[in-house]
């Protein structure tokens, strides 16, 4: 438990930092400087202001200056980093895993929010995904295979995109080449498959209540990252529920 602990603990920080990255590198900010400041009022916020969680609830989601409501994104990504990197560790415990999953989940998190928030995922974000992903194949899963995973997969994106004049993003295609870095090519099936399964569901909620139509452009980003962290993190177990699934 002190182990599970301490995983949440480090968690939160971190979650805060991502934060920074969703708001800043779609504008192609510095994540260093300035410090960070309300988006409303723009008061430079102090370090009592920057506790994670706690701050947010003990000022009841309102900024401690202007009293606006701060944004539901923030304490949001911080108790899903918490969570995710809690299951990482559950399952990988104290390995080279357990570090690159880490580093994917927080890399499928800032993705997702960005395409939510402004609609794309940055290149300063993906392009040191790719890098990261290769280096860490040469330790945990297999440079070939990660070379194989991203090729095929990017390809996969490519061709869409241009069978469907841009309905699919060019964020999307290297946000595919990234996630094939780090799940190979069996994983970049299983992220194909549940992406596809997820996004059509979206759709047809959508459809059902008359907020989409044909021409309608959705926001796949969210859909890879959610697949693609089922599918890095529990790839032998849904292949083994697809082949009992079939018999």
């Amino acid at each position: 438990m002190i182990n599970y602990f301490m995983a949440a603990v480090f968690s939160i920080p971190i979650g805060s930092f991502l934060n920074v990255l969703i708001f800043r590198l779609p504008r192609k900010e510095s994540i260093i400087w300035p410090r960070s400041c309300c988006p409303e009022c723009g008061q430079v916020l102090k370090i009592q202001d920057l506790i994670p969680l706690i701050n947010y609830i003990r000022l009841k989601g309102k900024c401690r200056y202007c009293r606006k409501s701060i944004n539901l994104q923030y304490p949001l990504v911080e108790i899903l980093t918490v969570i995710l990197f809690v299951l990482v560790f559950h399952k990988w415990g104290l390995s080279a895993q357990l570090m690159e999953g880490c580093i994917f989940t927080a890399i499928l998190l800032v993705a997702s929010f960005t395409d939510i928030n402004a609609g794309i995922i940055p290149d300063n974000l993906t392009y040191p995904g790719i890098l990261t992903g290769l280096v860490l194949a040469c330790v945990s899963l297999n440079l070939g295979n990660a070379l194989w995973g991203a090729g095929i997969f990017g390809g996969v994106f490519f061709i869409i995109a241009s069978l469907t004049n841009g309905g699919m993003g060019g964020g999307d295609i290297k946000l595919a080449v990234l996630i094939g870095t780090y799940t190979g090519i069996q994983g970049a099936v299983i992220v194909f498959i549940l992406s596809s399964i997820l996004a059509g569901i979206w759709v047809l909620i959508l459809f059902c209540q008359g907020k989409a139509n044909r021409k309608t452009k959705i926001k796949f980003g969210p859909f890879l990252a959610i697949s693609a962290w089922l599918g890095w993190m529990y790839k032998p177990e849904i292949i083994t529920a697809y082949w009992q699934l079939l018999k």
